[in-house]
């Protein structure tokens, strides 16, 4: 009997890229005695060449680091495309870097020293948003999958349906029968895996969002 192919989703990581030998290694201690994956990184090269980037978590970034800093590393992420959340850390409350950093979509900003349960909190909050960042790519990536499958046609019918045009007013619009909107409407709704127009419309919307909030 073969042994059943059973994908187990990668454990949530806590990224930490910090110059500062001793707080990594206590931050590390930490989130470990919390039953929670914490990897240290000494500068943003190394954690560049280690960098997975389908690994699930969040990222620890100290601001100040030689070659380079940690707006730098974000920056490169950013046009990497990597989904990661970056919470800042550092031990200086310049305004204009919190700024440029939230700016460029930083998570959130630590001011050194920082409590044990206030790096907890933040990076907890991290992890979820970006399990919740996952969960809709990856239903949106399925439903793009079934709308590459629909014809010139049904697709077109999709959009008149989402609109709230009747199939006579579609047929009106489209210059056919309505019996054949009718067969593409069928065969749209089932490559849409869809089994009502509420629930047609809501992906068809969704899909829509999504391309209008792709970088570039």
């Amino acid at each position: 009997m073969p042994k059943s192919q059973r994908t187990e989703k990668p454990e949530p990581t806590i990224f930490i890229v910090d110059d500062e030998q001793h707080l990594g290694s206590s931050l590390v201690n930490l989130f470990e005695s919390m039953g929670k994956k914490a990897i240290n990184y000494r500068n943003a090269t190394d954690f560049l060449t280690a960098l997975d980037s389908d690994a699930p978590g969040c990222i620890l970034l100290d601001v100040q680091m030689p070659d380079m800093s940690g707006l730098e590393l974000q920056e490169r992420l950013v046009k990497i495309g990597n989904p990661l959340p970056i919470i800042f850390m550092t031990g200086n409350g310049n305004v204009s870097i919190s700024v440029s950093a939230m700016k460029a979509g930083a998570f959130d900003f630590l001011l050194k020293p920082f409590n044990s349960s206030s790096v907890v909190a933040v990076t907890d909050k991290a992890i979820a948003h970006d399990a919740s960042n996952r969960r809709a790519l990856a239903e949106r990536n399925e439903i793009q999958a079934c709308q590459d499958k629909l014809t010139p046609r049904e697709h077109e019918v999709m959009k008149y349906v989402t609109q709230g045009l009747m199939n006579k007013q579609i047929a009106h619009e489209m210059s056919i029968s309505e019996i054949m909107v009718k067969l593409h409407r069928g065969r749209m709704m089932r490559k849409m895996k869809a089994r009502s127009i509420v629930e047609i419309v809501r992906k068809y919307d969704f899909l829509r969002a999504g391309q209008q909030h792709l970088p570039g």
